[in-house]
């Protein structure tokens, strides 16, 4: 047998084993899943992420999923002689996010702290978590109009509780906002 006659059935062995034969042997590329882009919301410091990111993003479905159904925000302004209190449920931030989403106009930026620290109030429901002052700068802006958190001279504090067991969760636990206190001097 001359080495001219093995070549071509070489070729053609290599050639259907490749092809498969028409059969599909697992060498298409398979399609990857969907990334994700809100982390899980296994602690607090996760829930402030993904809070800033669905504000960013003008997410109002992700917004109802930070928030507890018990949630109260409060918006307090100690720079007036007569300190001004202006109280907020889930559904107000779900409708100012919605807002948000319905101007293509307005700009949306927020920086949080890099190292954010958790503690707790004796005073809080067992297992709730605290932490405070994590965003660095907040701006909403327009063409017309430009509002940012003065942080220098703001307080915020945000209050977590935990949701287990959470079958949405693989460590069975995630966390919520219930309160946001934010305090102007």
């Amino acid at each position: 047998m001359s080495t001219r006659s093995c070549i071509p059935a070489f070729v053609l062995i290599a050639a259907l084993a490749l092809s498969g034969c028409g059969e599909d042997h697992g060498f298409k590329p398979q399609p990857q899943p969907p990334q994700r882009i809100y982390p899980y919301l296994f602690n607090p410091y996760l829930v402030v992420d993904a809070l800033r990111t669905a504000y960013e993003r003008r997410d109002t479905v992700e917004i109802k999923t930070l928030y507890d159904d018990a949630y109260q925000g409060t918006s307090i302004d100690q720079t007036d002689p007569a300190p001004t209190v202006v109280l907020f449920t889930k559904s107000d931030e779900v409708v100012h996010v919605a807002n948000l989403a319905h101007n293509p106009a307005v700009h949306v930026s927020i920086l949080t702290v890099p190292s954010l620290t958790r503690t707790s109030d004796p005073g809080d429901p067992p297992g709730w978590a605290i932490i405070e002052n994590p965003i660095n700068s907040l701006e909403v802006s327009d063409l017309v109009q430009d509002n940012q958190l003065d942080v220098a001279h703001t307080t915020e504090t945000f209050k977590f509780i935990p949701h287990a067991p959470d079958a949405t969760s693989p460590t069975d636990t995630t966390w919520k906002i219930i309160r946001w206190i934010e305090a102007r001097n």
